[in-house]
Formats: structure tokens, sequence, C-alpha cells
């Protein structure tokens, strides 16, 4: 059984994944990022709000990101089909552009840079002693030794149960999720529009590119069965009792594909052990009406990188600098996923949603992702 050795082991190759090991290959270490899927993962948000493009912007990669991406400023929420307010993004406003593209971009970007990326590939085994990741045994047979490793394999992580880190997972067992991805309409071209009723149903309408748009539907579960399975014109009959300004959409729903998405909040007890590290999903995730989970992810990449390129493959030095650069993180998470909990929690109701809703976390996030981030130093 062969067994090679790296700088960084990587297990997971969406954008956290992928956008750390561009970090960590320019700086000249030796990275390996493992997938289990044929390919970059394609499910993820389409939406890159002002402090991830920051980040971005502060490697490099916002001209490219925003290249052929959608530029918008503003989203308008409505409440049984009244308008209840807008969000005005500034400095540019925000990027719509598909998941799968925004992580496809950064791959190609790491191969430049050496990274090396093993596709179809899955976590057998993870050997830890002495409080660290020794050796990672993979689905085809072979052995990886790394100095790091980072676990930015999803909310299942694999990382995350070998490293047997607590994790709390709540699911919104009162909202369930469809998209569809339709033909793009006047409407849904114009604005984008975010629509809440007080029978527990949402619906967000968005421009994906220039010729199509997606439709996220959020119901009751007890209407999903009636709604999905016996028949879509129920469904547009629903949400004409809503949806007001964007009633054009409603003849491209008819033959539209429905795919159903769990949504849950994650909690872990901490974000490293050792020399591994959770990154993404693995290690938080929030309520998609936040829209701001992207964005965290990136600036938590950035900060890792840092932290392990400050040890320099000092083991002790690195476990004291995730601690006192990284999980702190977790405070900020926290008040994420809180943030989340309120909205799902309240847009039923008109007046508590606009009590619940923060235009400082929806709009700018994490006060902690600054213009410019710092060189970290040893402590």
């Amino acid at each position: 059984m062969a067994t090679t050795s790296c700088d960084v082991a990587i297990v997971g190759a969406g954008l956290g994944g992928c956008f750390l090991a561009l970090l960590l290959g320019r700086r000249g270490q030796h990275v390996v990022v493992i997938e289990q899927g044929p390919s970059v993962p394609s499910a993820g948000a389409d939406f890159l709000k002002p402090p991830g493009r920051r980040v971005l912007a502060r490697h490099g990669l916002a001209d490219l990101v925003e290249r052929h991406g959608l530029r918008r400023d503003t989203i308008r929420y409505y409440h049984d089909g009244d308008p209840i307010r807008e969000c005005r993004f500034p400095d540019g406003g925000f990027i719509i552009r598909p998941y799968r593209e925004l992580v496809e971009l950064i791959y190609t970007s790491c191969a430049m840079e050496g990274v090396e990326f093993r596709f179809d590939t899955s976590i057998d085994d993870v050997a830890t002693g002495d409080g660290r990741v020794e050796e990672l045994t993979l689905s085809d047979g072979r052995t990886l030794r790394a100095g790091v490793v980072i676990g930015a394999d999803g909310t299942k992580s694999a990382v995350r149960r070998a490293l047997d880190i607590e994790q709390q997972t709540m699911p919104y067992e009162r909202l369930l999720m469809r998209v569809a991805t339709v033909p793009l309409t006047a409407s849904v071209a114009q604005r984008n529009r975010l629509y809440f009723s007080s029978e527990g149903w949402l619906a967000y309408f968005y421009p994906l590119n220039r010729d199509q748009a997606r439709v996220f539907v959020g119901l009751p579960p007890e209407d999903d069965k009636e709604i999905f399975q016996d028949g879509i014109p129920l469904l547009i009959d629903t949400l004409k009792r809503f949806v007001t300004d964007s009633s054009d959409a409603f003849n491209v729903l008819q033959p539209a594909t429905w795919q159903r998405i769990k949504v849950s909040s994650l909690r872990v007890a901490g974000y490293h052990k050792g020399n591994a590290a959770l990154l993404g999903s693995a290690a938080f995730a929030c309520h998609p009406m936040t829209g701001m989970g992207m964005s965290y992810t990136l600036h938590d990449a950035e900060i890792l990188a840092d932290v392990i390129c400050a040890a320099g493959g000092d083991h002790d030095l690195l476990d004291r600098l995730l601690y006192a650069r990284y999980e702190p993180r977790r405070h900020a998470h926290r008040e994420l996923i809180d943030y989340g909990d309120a909205l799902a929690a309240t847009f039923r109701d008109r007046s508590a949603y606009l009590t619940a809703f923060r235009p400082d976390l929806h709009v700018h996030g994490d006060a902690a992702a600054p213009e410019e981030v710092p060189a970290l130093q040893p402590i």
C-alpha cells in the first residue's frame, strides 16, 4: 500500500477547500485535496455578498469571479403580497454566479499553483495519536501523511467524526425547501424579490444569468406532498395568494423540475484538535436566509492559511495559533446561526420578522473581516 506525504491535506473540494488550497499553494505549501465526488461539488449558494467579494479582492480574484457574474444591489422583501422593506448593498452590491462556476474558477487557479486533486476518493480511516492526525487511509488503498489536515467535507464530515468533536444539528422542520431553475422573465431580471406569507410559505425569485432564474419555495412539510407529488397547478394557485410583482414567472414554473433541499443549522464544540481543523459547513451551517455562509467561509479559509503558514510546520505552535486565531471565529458563526434561526422563526409574522431583521449582519456580515488582513505573528 503506497504512502505519500504532503504539507496540508484538505478533505473536500468545495468553495472553502479550494480557496484554502489556492492560498496555501501560492505560499509554497504542498497541498493535496481529496474529494469523494468525480469533480468539484455543484450544490451551494449562488450569492457572494460584499464581505466575500472583499476577501477575493485581497487575493486578486475579484475581477475573475465577477467578470461573468450578475451584479445586484437590492433585494425587496414582501409579506402577504405587500412590500415591507428593501435591503440595499453598498460598494458595488453582491454578485450572483452559479456555485459550481465559482468553485471551478478557483479550482482552475489551484492547478497553476501545483495543488494536487484526487477525485472519486473518500476517507476510509483516520489514524490519530499523540493528539494529532497521523495518517489518512484513502478509498483507493493509498495512505497519506500530512502535517496539517483540514476537514472541509460538509455537514457529515468524516474528519469531524474522527476528531470526535461534538456537533449539534437542528433541522428546520417547519420549513421544507424546493428549488428549480427556470427561464428568466422580465420581473425576475428587474429585481431580486423574496416573498413571505403568514401561512408559513416563502418564495425567492432571482436571476442566475442572462437566460435563467432560480426559484426557491419554502413551505410547511404537511403541504409538500400535496403540492409536489399531486400537482404543480396547486403550487401556482398558492403562490398567487402572496407573490405579487413576480407573476410573469408563474408560466415557467409548470414544466420546472423541483429539487428538495434539506436545511439545518450546525454548531460544533470546537474547530480543531492538534494539527486538524474544520472549515465551512463541517464547522458551522446557518439558515440560507442570512446569505452570508460563503462570505464567512472565505474569510475563515484566509485565517487558516495565515495560521498554517505562520506555524511553519511546528505542531505545538500550530495548535496555539489555531486556539488564538481560529477558534474565536466560533463566536461570529454563532451570532450568524442565531440570526438565521430568528429569521426562520419569525417570517410568518410581519412585525416579528422586521424586528428580527439585522441590516448589519445581512449586508455587512462579520465586522472581523477587515479591508486588509495583517500577517500573523507567532504567539
